[in-house]
């Protein structure tokens, strides 16, 4: 799934509202699950680890769920060998 700049700003601006918080922690995050040939960094991957409680909220909302259900999403989780949550 490939987002442009105003789709991937969208993104953000949707993140941030719907928790700041978990937001800020999940923005290393962005590039790798945008640009899959982008290996996820140290703190993307322990920020799912932190986060990963929060991850439900984020999958079963309308707007940001579907990119993290893609399959780059998976692929993000399986790369930083965190369990995809189960909701």
């Amino acid at each position: 799934m490939k987002l442009t700049a105003i789709g991937l700003i969208a993104m953000v601006a949707i993140v941030m509202q719907l928790s700041p918080t978990m937001a800020w922690h999940l923005q290393p995050c962005l590039l790798p699950i945008i640009n899959p040939p982008e290996p996820p960094t140290a703190g993307c991957c322990q920020a799912l680890r932190d986060q990963g409680p929060c991850m439900c909220y984020f999958i079963k909302n309308t707007w940001i769920g579907p990119t993290i259900q893609a399959p780059n999403g998976h692929k993000l989780f399986a790369d930083c060998n965190v369990p995809y949550p189960s909701c």
